[in-house]
């Protein structure tokens, strides 16, 4: 999989979309595509075996937690729990660690612990500096994790200004996927000579593919294989990236 071709191609089109003046539209997902979550659930679950209450009622089990690690393809917290022995073993464990990652993984103060992957910060710069618009289109509710994940996007120098925004969802209850597809359905019809989504869930992808033919340009979808729910399949058509790096081995 040679992720930094179709990279290079789309700086390429930013570029050329400039001195033709058309201006050009680039939309990153922010959880698992332009950020790691990793290291935020490895502090979740650090934090849930320093409590004195958990160590009171799971010793074993939080002694056990202080030492996983989330790998790339882990959707949450299952994976590693599985890896560990974990996932069978005391229903009233697994019931307070649920709790406890329900509360703080949407919640603003741990979005901090996230990390960029390898060129996102640096792809998403050039673009900008090329003159391309930027979104940040996330599933993130203002609510919850508004305030988190601007500062997570400034803390990595991530531009931020009248031309790279932040879209979350205005309410918690709003399908995730059915708030990407309305956005993209309300941009302005040929205003861009060119838009990309990056994406790496692949049921918000299938979803507003449905809508493909109402929208003007077409939209051109990345995936970004990293992790994703299981609830649909992976786009086998599209072009998949793994990083944000323009030259293969930086």
């Amino acid at each position: 999989m040679n992720s930094a071709k179709p990279l290079q191609q789309i700086r390429a089109k930013t570029r050329e979309n400039r001195q033709r003046g058309l201006p050009s539209l680039a939309v990153f997902d922010l959880d698992s595509t332009l950020f790691d979550v990793g290291p935020r659930l490895e502090r979740i679950m650090a934090d849930f075996a320093a409590e004195p209450s958990s160590k009171a009622k799971f010793p074993e089990q939080v002694q056990a937690l202080q030492n996983l690690r989330i790998h790339r393809r882990d959707w949450g917290i299952k994976n590693a729990l599985e890896r560990a022995g974990l996932n069978n073993q005391h229903p009233e464990f697994l019931h307070a660690l649920r709790d406890y990652w329900k509360s703080t993984f949407f919640s603003n103060p741990y979005l901090n612990h996230d990390v960029p992957y390898p060129g996102a910060v640096e792809f998403v710069q050039d673009l900008h500096q090329a003159g391309a618009e930027i979104v940040y289109l996330t599933g993130r509710d203002v609510a919850r994790m508004g305030t988190g994940s601007e500062e997570v996007l400034r803390k990595w120098n991530f531009p931020l200004d009248q031309t790279a925004t932040l879209a979350l969802k205005p309410h918690l209850m709003m399908n995730d996927a059915q708030f990407k597809t309305d956005w993209f359905l309300d941009l302005p019809k040929k205003h861009y000579g060119s838009i990309w989504f990056f994406e790496n869930e692949p049921v918000n992808i299938h979803h507003l593919r449905s809508h493909a033919s109402k929208m003007q340009p077409p939209v051109e979808i990345l995936f970004f294989d990293s992790t994703h729910c299981g609830e649909a399949e992976t786009p086998e058509d599209l072009p998949s990236i793994m990083h944000f790096l323009l030259e293969e081995g930086e």
